[in-house]
């Protein structure tokens, strides 16, 4: 399954949450897929703003929201929405309209 994960930093959590982010590794991001399940799939960052979105591809909401915990407690506002590829996306619409 695909998710899409969109958060907004609170406005005087940015330093600490820029803090926490910027002294991670690549070896970090993969521990912390592996240790939750998921597979990023890209992750794109507006930092002026404040806020990103991600494409993650998981097994389960329950992995996603494992690994969104470490990002909670009051540092960012975090919407998740499961989405569809291309391929996924024409399947369910074709299938949709076979059927009117």
């Amino acid at each position: 399954m695909l998710f899409m994960i969109e958060w907004e930093i609170h406005h005087g959590q940015k330093m600490e949450t820029f803090g926490a982010f910027g002294g991670m590794t690549a070896d970090d991001d993969a521990a912390v897929e592996q240790a939750h399940g998921f597979k990023q799939i890209g992750r794109w960052h507006d930092l002026a703003n404040g806020r990103g979105v991600a494409i993650v591809e998981a097994d389960s909401a329950e992995a996603v929201h494992g690994f969104l915990m470490m990002w909670t407690g009051g540092l960012s506002t975090l919407n998740i929405t499961p989405v569809l590829d291309d391929a996924a996306a024409r399947s369910v619409v074709n299938g949709y309209l076979a059927t009117q």
